[in-house]
Formats: C-alpha cells, structure tokens, sequence
C-alpha cells in the first residue's frame, strides 16, 4: 500500500464550475493600508469569491469578508471546490485556534452568495469533490464520504491518499501526482481511492518538481481518458515558464496544450483549469494595482479562454476589481418569456448581479396594431407602454389580443439609480381554437403554513395532459399534473397568489386559472415545529410512523379533504387504504400542527 503524508484536499484557489463556461476564485479583494505602521501592516484586507461566467468573459463578486475577523462567524474564502450541483460551493479553510489547527468546512446553494457552516476538525482535515451532484469525500484517518452536501459523513474504508489531485468520472476514480525527483514524476489513477491504483511515468519534459512552493497538478478533461498536468519549469537567469500538457489516453502518453512565458519569483503567477466542456481549458493570471487616497490595492484578474485543447485562444478577459467594483446599477440582461396560454405571457429573470438593493422592476410592452386599408392588411409598431411594476422577478400579461409583442425591464435602485433597459424578448400571440382555463380554483389552509389548492376539469371536449400550477407566478412542480389537487406545504410567512394552467395534449395550453390569494403567518413556535417532524416509509403499503418529540394525534385526509381518520398513535396502519394520495394533519400537545403528505401504495 502506498503511504502518504500529505493531506486529503483539493487545495485551489480555483474551481470549475457546474456549468460549462464558468469558473470560481478566492483571493484578496482589496487592501488598505494601516495610516500609522503600513506599509507593510494593513488596516483592512477583504477577501473574495468571484464566479466567472461566460467563459471569462463576465466575472461577479459574490461574497467578500474581513480577512481579519472570526473564522467560525463568518466565512472566510480560503480552498474552494465545487460537486455537478449547479450553484454548490465549498470552501475549506485552516487556521489556528488556541494553539491547534483547525480546519473548518462551508457551503453554498446560491453560486456562492450565502454560506451555512457545515463542521470544524482539529488538525489539518482536507476534502475533495467529484464530478456527481451531493457528493464530498473528507480524509484525515481514513476516507469519509458525504452524500448530502458534507451535513454527514461516514466512513468509507481506512486507507486514503491524495497529492495534488483530481477526481475522474467514476465515485472513487482519483488521478494525483507526485513529484519524486525534481525531473522525474508520476501519474497515480486509482478506481477505489488507491486500495489499488496504477503508476504511469511522466516524461521529465512534461512536469517538474517543487519550485517556489508550486507543486505539480493534475487535472482531469470533458471526457474520459482525457487528463491535464501543469507544473513550473526553471528556466535561465532565475526565471521560470509555467507548461501545461494534455493526454487523451490516461496519462500515457502527453502533449503540451500552453507554454507561459518566463516570469521571476514575483510573478503574476499563471493558474490553469479545464472546463467541463472538452477541449476548453482557461489559464488565470492575478495582478496586484497599487491605489491611492487610501493606500492600498486591489486585484486584477485576467483569463484567458483556450479551445481546441490549447490550439486557439479565443479571447482574453481582463476585469479590474478595483474597491468599487460592481458598485453600480446593473442592468438585467436574462429576461425570458414562456406563452402561459393562449392569450398571455409569463416574463421571469433574475436580480442584476450588483451589490445595490432593487426597489422595483418596471415591465414595457409593445406590439403590432392590425389595420385593413383597401383589402390589403397592414401591420404597424406600437410605442412602448409601461405594462407593470413589481418588486418580484417575474412578471404574467394575460388578456393578450391576437399579434406579436415584445418586452423588456428596467431595474429601479432604492439609491434612485436607473438601469438600463434589459435584453429584449418576443411572443406571438395567435388562438387558433381556444382551450378552456380552469376557471374554479379553490383555496384551503390545512393548518398555519400548508395550503391545499383544489379545482375541476375545464369544461371542454379536447384531452387534458396535465396542469400546471404557480405560485407568485413561479411554477411549482417539475412534471405536469395529472390530479386536480396540489398540496404546498412548510410555507414561510408571506403572500401567496396561485394559478393553475392546463395543458392540452393537442398542444394547446390554457390561459391561467382565476387567482388566489392565501396569507401565512406563523409564529417563532410554529416555525421551529416545522422542522423537526418525519413520516415515514413513504411511499408505503403497511403503516406510516410519525417521527416526533411532540405528538397529541394525526388527522388523515383524502385528496378532497375529506377527514378519514384520526389517530392517537405514532405508528399508523394503512394497509385497508385504497392507492393513493393522503394527508396527514399532525398535531403537538398546545394544537400547532404540520401537514405531511403521504403515498400509499398496492
């Protein structure tokens, strides 16, 4: 077996994202000097993570913190990494607290915006991620894996190794490499995390040792087989040129894909990444830009955009990160629209990625007048009107006569800042024959944050496929329905408007539903309740347990409402109901309640 010292992580600064054509870094923002002992004492440092889009051609700030304050208060970009999860990140960081080394684990759900702490270990623990959604593996005496974003972890097996690696395309595929003599290296590949494991030479041309701290990586490609390698080469006059190489084969046979130019010792420092997309890769260049009143710095950060594994570089995005960087009143530019029916249009987009609050969005519209002058039929534009203002990021124009439209939305800041106009987007409205909307939703609060939404099939001859449902005009399932009930459950406060769309399976898709409105309002108790409460098995065919501290009885509904049971028991038998979908209405002893639902199964 292989022995190691060296610690289970993926120790970078950079990562490649779920997406292709997007990256994320941690560094130093900016700093300011201290007026009294710097330079070279600093008064301020914030540090970042930035998330690049668009191949490197778009780069956002998404947090910055106090480089100085408490690591267990806030969230220090240190290490990050990132699993397929579109918007998950991880952040590692080490540090020292009463006189031993910590290392503490954080991560993301929103593209690195928000963090929630997942664990700290004593000592230098390290993580690693893999190209699957969820999972994270943890070393530090033995392999641990995560199967839930690193909330838990168990024990895999009691051997582990990594050495500036990579995970490959399989759970426990691993590449790492390890510079044994300063010109001589080898490529480790493992399917079962180095129980067992395969050496493949490297050719001296294609990686080097240790040189200024910078060590040999290893990267995997797009596809399998593919494996990329970066490594610094001395060159004369104490200058050194950073080489990355490619193989197509597993690391058999290599060739190189970049070769810097010399820089010294002060750099700036060349750092590679492969992209999910086969063939991409990007080489990341930090540049340190001294500032003025105060005294300080900040960073520039430079990416260049290689296709083709290394034979075209399309580009070379630069973005100066000065201290007031994406401080401005930024424009949408992601606006869609979706024909909700026949006669209406659902317009969503996103928050424009600044740090200033949004006070409003305003919706223009204009469309095609028809006009018939002598038999022949003409079309002429409309000015744009102001159709809506909302504070929400998504926008619903019902009632739509028969013509083309076309949209678009300006950011209003509570600064008074005004953006300018969003990305335009098109709709044509033409009804052919018209599909019936569901027209008699109903509404009903099942307890303080559970809302049953019923309704009947739309009078019409024509099949129905499914409906749709929206809430705050955001669609909440993922597949159509094919019940005429919906159960939204574990609500926050709030207001809540639903609509119902049915689908045809001609093609033809209804107009919404008539609107309604629910308000929640729960108290600190009834939010807390709501955590804490599991059934289970479910789906189930015997009995259904209710897993709770707190339990008076269980009310059992039908998908009409209708109560058909109520139990005093945690442990309920079901086995005489008809296959299904029932509600489970749990009460605690002071009468909050929360509403589980509940399939049952023949």
């Amino acid at each position: 077996m292989f022995i190691t010292n060296i610690s289970f992580s993926q120790k970078r600064s950079i990562a490649r994202g779920a997406e292709p054509g997007e990256l994320y870094l941690t560094g130093a923002w900016y700093g300011i000097y201290d007026p009294i002992y710097g330079p070279p004492a600093y008064d301020t440092i914030r540090s970042a993570v930035y998330r690049i889009t668009e191949n490197g051609n778009k780069l956002t700030i998404q947090y910055d913190a106090d480089y100085f304050g408490n690591p267990m208060n806030e969230m220090l970009p240190n290490y990050i990494l990132s699993d397929a999860t579109p918007g998950v990140l991880y952040t590692v960081s080490h540090y020292f607290k009463n006189s031993y080394p910590h290392t503490a684990l954080w991560v993301s759900f929103d593209h690195g915006k928000n963090w929630i702490f997942r664990e700290e270990n004593t000592g230098g623990v390290g993580y690693i991620t893999a190209i699957f959604k969820k999972l994270l593996f943890k070393g530090g005496g033995g392999v641990f894996k995560s199967l839930d974003y690193g909330q838990t972890f168990i024990q895999e097996f009691g051997a582990y190794f990594c050495h500036y690696c990579d995970m490959g395309w399989e759970e426990q595929e691993v590449f790492s490499i390890g510079a044994l003599q300063s010109y001589k290296g080898i490529l480790y590949h493992t399917h079962n995390f180095f129980r067992t494991y395969t050496e493949i030479p490297i050719d001296s041309q294609f990686v080097f040792g240790q040189l200024w701290s910078r060590f040999p990586d290893v990267y995997r490609g797009g596809l399998h087989g593919e494996v990329y390698v970066s490594s610094m080469f001395p060159e004369e006059n104490s200058k050194a040129a950073y080489k990355v190489s490619f193989s197509a084969d597993t690391g058999h046979t290599f060739r190189h894909v970049y070769v810097s130019e010399q820089f010294g010792n002060q750099g700036p420092f060349p750092v590679f990444m492969s992209d999910r997309e086969s063939g991409v890769f990007y080489i990341v260049k930090s540049y340190q830009i001294e500032d003025f009143n105060p005294w300080g710095h900040h960073t520039k950060v430079c990416i260049e955009y290689y296709r083709d594994y290394g034979e075209t570089l399309v580009d070379t995005y630069c973005h100066d990160l000065h201290k007031n960087y994406g401080k401005s009143c930024e424009a949408v530019n992601d606006l869609v629209s979706e024909k909700c029916g026949n006669s209406c249009v659902l317009l969503t987009w996103s928050e424009p990625e600044s740090s200033l609050p949004v006070e409003e969005y305003w919706v223009y519209r204009r469309g095609e007048e028809e006009k018939r002058r002598k038999g022949e039929e003409e079309k002429s534009r409309m000015a744009y009107e102001l159709v809506g203002v909302t504070k929400g990021t998504t926008f619903l124009d019902e009632n739509l006569e028969v013509g083309e439209y076309e949209y678009y939305v300006i950011a209003h800041y509570e600064m008074g800042c005004v953006a300018d106009s969003s990305n335009h987007v098109t709709e044509i409205i033409n009804i052919e024959e018209p599909c019936e909307p569901v027209n008699n939703l109903g509404s009903e609060k099942l307890d303080n944050n559970t809302v049953l939404l019923t309704w009947s099939e739309p009078e019409s001859n024509l099949q129905i496929e499914g409906y749709n449902v929206f809430r705050n005009n955001l669609l909440q399932n993922s597949v159509l329905l094919t019940d005429t009930v919906y159960l939204d459950e574990n609500l926050p406060n709030g207001t809540y408007e639903y609509y119902v769309v049915a689908h045809y399976e001609m093609g033809c898709v209804a107009d919404s539903s008539n609107h309604v409105k629910v308000e929640i309002d729960l108290g600190v108790k009834e939010i807390n309740d709501l955590e804490g409460v599991k059934v289970y098995p479910n789906p189930t065919f015997s009995t259904v347990t209710i897993e709770t501290n707190d339990f008076s009885k269980v009310e059992i509904y039908n998908i009409f409402g209708q109560l058909l049971q109520t139990a005093k028991t945690q442990v309920v038998d079901v086995s005489t109901f008809n296959a299904g979908v029932y509600f489970f209405k749990i009460f605690d002893i002071e009468g909050n309640s929360i509403t589980k639902r509940v399939v049952v199964v023949r």
